[in-house]
């Protein structure tokens, strides 16, 4: 992929996904852009076995130029006195095994969609699109780069502005 660096949006917050090797699986996250360079990335891990998910926010430095970044897509502006308030939000979604509202067992990405849901009703994001809609939108653009060994940076078509 190349190393060129991306540039992120200031207050926008973005799906990121990153290559794990395979042709269609990819690590799933939140990244919030504080600068087009700096942000704190949000998602969950099982480093400690299959069920035991842990929620994990963090401040990144590097990834504008991460070499597995495959493609950022933009949903929306959260201002910056918002910040605080919307990692906050995103410690609470549920670690529940399995979803209900998407009849899967939890993983990343359904943690994102669970994150996306919450964060659309009550009203940190303001999507056209369903939440459904835009994991189609982020997977076929990851999919894309990856048959390219291109990276990223696309507003979604659900975003509003």
């Amino acid at each position: 992929m190349a190393s060129q660096p991306l540039h992120f949006e200031p207050n926008s917050l973005y799906i990121i996904l990153l290559d794990l090797g395979a042709a269609c699986l990819f690590e799933w996250q939140l990244y919030l852009a504080s600068t087009s360079t700096t942000g704190r990335a949000f998602q969950i891990t099982n480093d400690a076995g299959p069920l035991a998910w842990k929620y994990k926010g963090e401040v990144v430095y590097d990834m504008a130029t991460s070499s597995k970044l495959v493609v950022a897509l933009q949903l929306g502006i959260i201002g910056p006195t918002m910040h605080a308030a919307l990692a906050a939000r995103l410690a609470l979604v549920p670690l529940t095994v399995y979803s209900v509202r998407y009849r899967e067992s939890l993983c990343c990405r359904v943690w994102i969609l669970e994150a996306l849901f919450a964060l659309d009703d009550e009203g940190y994001l303001d999507n056209k699109k369903g939440v459904r809609e835009i994991e189609q939108e982020a997977r076929q653009s990851a999919i894309l780069n990856k048959s390219r060994q291109t990276r990223s940076v696309v507003r979604s078509s659900g975003f509003v502005s």
